[in-house]
């Protein structure tokens, strides 16, 4: 006997029972949760006796009261973008790396290009001498060669280029700007490359522009990431007493040249490159500055104004007069060699005063020497690196700290950021904007650069959203601390 069929009534009302059953099953059931990451802080601290260690520290909860020397971050609050770190390229570095074998050049190279490292990406290199070059000379010393037919950059391929691809090898994205401390020779009122002005002769402004466009086409097919170049070293320093490689111009020679030659010649040859003013000695922006960016023809064509240390103090004037326009402090104090630890604190204090005043980017001036360290000239000055021939020992000089503070965990393309302090005379904190900066790395983590000058150690309480954490910056000492998850 077959058995009776259910009803479409009763199929139905079997589908809601099983249905509540699931949902209440479901209802009864603990779902998994996702794990999230505790917040995390890395401290790195570098003093006189113990550069570069490495600490951790405990994350709290954000603490009720209110705590002395509290700095709290605001992440919200976002300034400029930072393009990166490097120093100058030279030919005494390259001779002074020589001197290695292969094995202790690429711990060197590392130690500056490496992302393990100071993480370089943004560096300089002469056009033509600098005072750190084996001697003079220019890529057309060849008087009344206004064609350029003799330009050449040879040398440079015996010693810089080199130098750069070396580099490159830890740093492929590397960047880099070229400015001249002295025209060829034939360019200049004394006929020399010392203690000259720069010849304002309509011919010799116009050869002295095709001679920038051909170098940067020169580099750029020699596999060199020229990006920028700017038009004179240090206009102000100049004297005949000095036989080292300079050139006179003022603000308003400057600007003709690339308002009228320069930028010109560049759009005539199709070379895309951007332009700078730099790299300028003057505080005052009426010297140099104003009389460039200040002209409604030229300031569209400038990317941004280089201040040596000299000019240092001009750059928040330019940010707040000039806010379209990109700043790098283009070179450090030379000092003589001493390469000590209050120099480097110094050096590291300024670094974090020019990114407060809006720099993008910071240039050290020698990255290498040997142990001698002296220029052609007679100079003797400091390096990060000094690399000694006879033992073919590395030295990392205390300077290479200040740098790589920066450098190692503040990532191309991070954005400084606001942050303030709970003390009630603000004058009073031992934090400033000489000792205290705040950025937000690309991957979002927050990085915190930051100097204890004094004798004594110095707490820190540091708030980031609802998380505090207390660390006592030792004396006379550089720190960076990296927050994740914050």
């Amino acid at each position: 006997m077959t058995p009776p069929r259910p009803s479409l009534s009763r199929l139905i009302l079997l589908a809601v029972l099983a249905c509540t059953a699931s949902w209440s099953q479901a209802q009864n059931r603990v779902l998994p949760t996702l794990a999230v990451a505790p917040p995390t802080l890395h401290w790195v601290s570098s003093t006189p006796a113990d550069p570069w260690k490495e600490l951790t520290v405990s994350v709290l909860p954000q603490s009720s009261g209110s705590e002395p020397n509290t700095v709290k971050l605001d992440p919200q609050t976002v300034y400029q973008s930072i393009d990166g770190f490097g120093g100058c390229f030279n030919e005494l570095g390259w001779t002074a790396l020589q001197a290695l074998d292969s094995t202790q050049q690429a711990i060197a190279l590392q130690a500056l290009f490496a992302p393990s490292g100071c993480n370089f990406n943004l560096c300089r290199v002469g056009i033509g001498a600098n005072d750190f070059a084996l001697d003079w000379y220019s890529l057309d010393e060849s008087p009344g060669d206004f064609a350029m037919a003799n330009f050449t950059i040879e040398r440079d391929r015996k010693n810089l280029i080199p130098y750069i691809k070396a580099a490159m090898q830890y740093q492929p994205k590397l960047a880099v700007w070229g400015v001249p401390w002295c025209p060829p020779s034939w360019m200049t009122t004394s006929g020399k490359y010392f203690g000259g002005h720069m010849k304002d002769d309509p011919p010799i402004l116009a050869a002295y522009a095709l001679y920038f466009s051909k170098y940067v086409q020169a580099y750029r097919q020699a596999g060199i990431n020229l990006y920028a170049i700017h038009p004179q070293n240090e206009p102000l320093y100049f004297d005949s007493q000095y036989h080292y490689p300079q050139c006179a111009w003022s603000g308003a020679e400057i600007n003709t040249f690339l308002r009228d030659y320069l930028v010109p010649q560049l759009k005539k040859d199709h070379v895309d490159v951007q332009v700078w003013l730099g790299t300028m000695v003057s505080g005052k922006l009426a010297v140099f500055t104003d009389p460039v960016l200040g002209d409604a023809v030229t300031n569209p064509s400038i990317s941004g104004v280089g201040y040596q240390y000299g000019g240092q103090g001009a750059m928040l004037a330019t940010h707040q007069k000039y806010p379209d326009k990109k700043m790098l402090q283009t070179e450090t104090e030379c000092y003589h060699g001493e390469n000590s630890w209050t120099q480097s604190l110094t050096t590291f204090r300024k670094m974090i005063e020019d990114v407060n005043n809006f720099a993008n980017g910071y240039d050290f001036w020698n990255m290498i020497l040997s142990e001698k360290s002296t220029s052609s000239w007679g100079w003797k000055q400091n390096s990060l690196l000094t690399l000694n021939a006879t033992t073919k020992t590395i030295t990392y000089n205390p300077e290479f700290y200040s740098l790589k503070h920066f450098g190692h965990f503040v990532q191309p393309g991070a954005s400084r950021i606001g942050w303030s302090t709970t003390a009630s005379d603000q004058t009073a904190s031992p934090f400033t904007n000489h000792n205290f900066a705040a950025f937000r790395n690309p991957a979002g983590d927050l990085v915190v650069v930051c100097a204890n000058p004094g004798n004594t150690t110095l707490p820190l309480a540091l708030q980031a959203g609802s998380h505090i954490t207390h660390v006592n910056l030792p004396a006379l000492s550089m720190n960076t601390l990296v927050l994740t998850g914050w």
